[in-house]
């Protein structure tokens, strides 16, 4: 077996476990060069009569009964939908950085007393859903650059990626052996060791260098906030709000994935996936 220019070569191997080979490629941001040159396709409705029927009946179908964002706006529909209020908007910043921005707007939202139940992202657009209604919170100030600061910060230290970026930190810098002579740590007993590692340091020495190697890890490869900063700072200002009676059809691509992607929630997943059920069967039907 072996790697010759872009091709493999295998050979067969009778009565082994067979296995699937994977990779990391889904998780390559949406580029901004893209990003941008479909934000600018989508504004321009002249550039609408190249496009697929389909595409442009759906894009006249958003401009009637919601709106299209120009180039550097990032339009943000508020709505209710069964018992639950959506805010969905359309960065078209990459699933990292969106999963990243629905963490710390679901934290805003808990202190605003809106009763943030869960969120799902892709791509292009996300959703965060609550009990109460959307419409009277301050967009600008829910968006503000500073949620990068201590928001972002709070979160960080109490979420799982720090702790696994540290484990990873802490093998590469040998604090933590996978391996010793005739017995091996097991991935428990290693996330285990690392884990009360990384609490220890944080209580007695917040500052130590592979608290800050974690950190860097995290913020670069993890949540993307390089992208979430240019993000923010692009929006600045420039949010449209719409708020409508009803999910718009740029919505629908994000609605329709509630259910199939991990939603946050304790006790109210129950009410959570029965929402989403009652919304893709809308959204489908």
């Amino acid at each position: 077996m072996g790697v010759t220019g872009i091709d493999v070569l295998v050979t067969p191997a009778p009565g082994e476990e067979a296995k699937m080979p994977s990779w990391g490629g889904s998780k390559f941001a949406l580029s901004t060069f893209l990003a941008r040159r479909v934000r600018e396709m989508m504004s321009d409705a002249h550039h609408w009569q190249v496009l697929p029927d389909d595409v442009r009946e759906w894009l006249e179908m958003q401009r009637d009964r919601s709106a299209i964002p120009a180039t550097d706006e990032m339009l943000l529909e508020t709505f209710p939908q069964g018992h639950r209020h959506f805010l969905v908007c359309y960065p078209f910043e990459g699933r990292l950085a969106h999963t990243t921005l629905c963490m710390l707007l679901t934290r805003r939202l808990a202190r605003l007393g809106v009763g943030p139940l869960g969120f799902v992202a892709n791509d292009y657009a996300l959703a965060v859903w609550a009990l109460k209604p959307l419409d009277g919170v301050d967009m600008a100030e829910l968006f503000g650059e500073d949620m990068l600061g201590d928001d972002l910060e709070a979160w960080l230290a109490e979420s799982a990626m720090m702790k696994g970026a540290f484990k990873n930190c802490a093998l590469i810098a040998g604090l933590i052996e996978r391996r010793f002579p005739g017995d091996r740590n097991t991935a428990r007993q290693v996330t285990f060791s690392t884990d009360l590692i990384y609490d220890v340091l944080r209580r007695h020495q917040p500052d130590h260098l592979l608290l800050r190697c974690a950190r860097q890890d995290a913020a670069a490869g993890l949540i993307d906030v390089a992208r979430l900063g240019e993000l923010l700072s692009r929006i600045k200002g420039r949010i449209r709000h719409v708020s409508l009676p009803h999910l718009s059809p740029f919505s629908v691509s994000v609605i329709v994935e509630i259910g199939k992607q991990p939603s946050p929630g304790g006790e109210a997943r129950e009410m959570i996936m029965a929402a989403a059920e009652d919304l893709i069967a809308e959204a489908t039907a």
